[in-house]
């Protein structure tokens, strides 16, 4: 579960970067707890460990620099997010602190968003282990003629596998490649790989997904994948269960 934390002594603005948090993950179908704090004194006498926490800067009492550099030393791992009116004071809490982001209020959804979906997705690239994969891709000689060969893949560059035109396609970034195989086996191999099927031609990198909204999946390189009816509830469930984990 993704525990995320708000230390701000203003608490309307406290209720705003919840209330856009709250808005953000609602459809992600992601676990999560949230819990507000009003100054840094108090945040730290908790001694919880959060893996997010959006921390204001100017506190009365103890500053968020003074809170930022103290659970630093404790958890490396937490991701700290500054938030602040003075946009003069972010780069000394970056590079003091090593904070993952700064926030300039007013904050708005559309920056909240973008932030959250970065740090989102390095939270879950850090659970990732670095696997790769073979394929026989096909490919067109310099000749013309279509030949086979060995290709290995990372399988975190892997966002889709689609079946097109009785072939299927691996689809990276910026690359495409194609190969023979039924979609059903490919499937069961590529389980164990967190892909699951969201459709019967879609073979999806869950670790790619950025939300799923009615019957369409939205990936990280902003393609959009049909889901359908028949395997919506089953693709969900899945997806949810891999979040969980992930975190």
């Amino acid at each position: 579960m993704l525990s995320i934390a708000i230390c701000d002594d203003d608490k309307s603005d406290a209720a705003k970067i919840e209330a856009l948090i709250k808005d953000y993950m609602s459809p992600k179908e992601m676990p999560y707890q949230l819990k507000r704090f009003q100054s840094g004194e108090e945040l730290l006498e908790t001694r919880e460990v959060f893996e997010l926490l959006f921390l204001d800067i100017g506190l009365g009492g103890m500053n968020g620099i003074q809170v930022g550099k103290i659970i630093r030393e404790t958890s490396r791992n937490s991701k700290v997010i500054y938030t602040t009116s003075y946009k003069q004071y972010c780069k000394q809490a970056v590079n003091r602190v090593h904070a993952f982001a700064y926030l300039v209020k007013p904050i708005t959804k559309d920056k909240m968003d973008r932030q959250l979906d970065e740090i989102l997705q390095c939270i879950l690239e850090e659970h990732e282990k670095d696997e790769t994969i073979k394929f026989e891709i096909l490919e067109i000689t310099q000749d013309g003629e279509l030949e086979n060969r060995i290709k290995d893949f990372e399988v975190k560059d892997i966002y889709y596998f689609e079946y097109f035109n009785r072939k299927i396609k691996i689809k990276l970034e910026n690359e495409e490649y194609f190969f023979k195989d039924k979609m059903k086996d490919l499937a069961e191999k590529m389980q164990m790989h967190n892909f699951e099927a969201c459709h019967q031609c879609f073979l999806i990198n869950l670790r790619h997904v950025k939300k799923i909204k009615g019957y369409e999946v939205f990936l990280n390189n902003n393609d959009i994948i049909p889901v359908s009816q028949k395997k919506s509830a089953d693709f969900r469930k899945k997806l949810n269960t891999f979040i969980q984990s992930a975190i």
